[in-house]
């Protein structure tokens, strides 16, 4: 065979060096799977079935060369052949930049957990304090202030439902000492928000949230048309209003803001629910910013 089989099958060096064994492997199979059905007689009409029977012919016998399953010694000793055909210098290159950009992927990575611990030491909660308690706070001046915000799960929920919740606003007081009271969905009164600590906002077109948030598992009902109304066999299309700190930290740190403004998602510790889940609350989009 003139061509190394990993050629004919239109790899390149690099591709080949890059990939595990067995997975390499396992994308050998699927494009020899998809490239005989590109010369099979029935499928290729308008190309002379002489050149059809030769191109079939040559990936049979490649992909027999190559099978790792039946001939592993065939499979490294031609592989380690095709990889050594890539530029040395510009290989060794191309380890140090992979190098490079891991390690700073990890120097981000720790710069970041500092800083979400950092936010979550700051807490008025985080030392315990005496009573266990605290009232609602911010690490920026809130004061004199009612925020509304809409409910970004509910929003989400109720395009997916049937039936009805209700509103999916919600109001945040702060006094003029900065303290927080909260009107949540569906009630008419304010009650102090305490063990919620605010971080900070996101403005809406900084970051595609939806994908990023917690999904409920899945919860089925005895009457099939309730499970066909909500969804209730599909989980992957409700949401929670938490993220996890994974995720948070790759997707929303960076544009977290010490302030909020309309069309911005609001942030925070809600101390019950970090302490069971480990996850950051969404208390919402904030939709209008009232100064009383």
């Amino acid at each position: 065979m003139a061509r190394n089989p990993f050629e004919i099958f239109g790899l390149t060096p690099e591709m080949v060096g890059s990939l595990p064994e067995k997975a390499l492997f396992s994308v050998l199979k699927s494009m020899y799977r998809a490239l005989q059905k590109t010369v099979h007689p029935d499928v290729v009409r308008r190309r002379p079935r002489s050149e059809t029977i030769d191109r079939a012919v040559e990936l049979n016998l490649a992909f027999e060369a190559l099978n790792l399953d039946k001939n592993p010694a065939g499979f490294r000793r031609l592989r380690k052949s095709f990889v050594a055909r890539r530029p040395r210098a510009a290989y060794q290159k191309s380890l140090a930049l992979e190098r490079e950009l891991a390690a700073q992927a990890a120097r981000e990575d720790r710069l970041a957990t500092a800083y979400l611990d950092r936010l979550v030491a700051d807490c008025a909660w985080a030392g315990g304090g005496a009573a266990g308690l605290s009232s609602g706070t911010a690490p920026f001046p809130l004061k004199n202030v009612r925020l509304g915000l809409l409910d970004v799960a509910i929003n989400q929920n109720l395009k997916l439902a049937s039936w009805s919740l209700g509103s999916n606003y919600k109001e945040m007081d702060f006094d003029d000492a900065g303290r927080m009271t909260v009107r949540p969905v569906g009630r008419t009164g304010f009650s102090r928000a305490a063990y919620i600590h605010l971080l900070g906002s996101v403005p809406a077109g900084q970051v595609e949230l939806m994908p990023l948030l917690e999904r409920p598992e899945a919860r089925f009902f005895k009457n099939p048309a309730l499970n066909a109304s909500i969804g209730a066999n599909s989980p992957s299309l409700t949401v929670l209003n938490r993220i996890s700190p994974e995720q948070f930290k790759t997707h929303v740190l960076i544009h977290l803001q010490a302030a909020v403004s309309e069309r911005a998602y609001l942030f925070s510790l809600n101390r019950p629910e970090y302490e069971e889940t480990g996850c950051l609350a969404l208390e919402g989009l904030v939709v209008k910013i009232d100064q009383f």
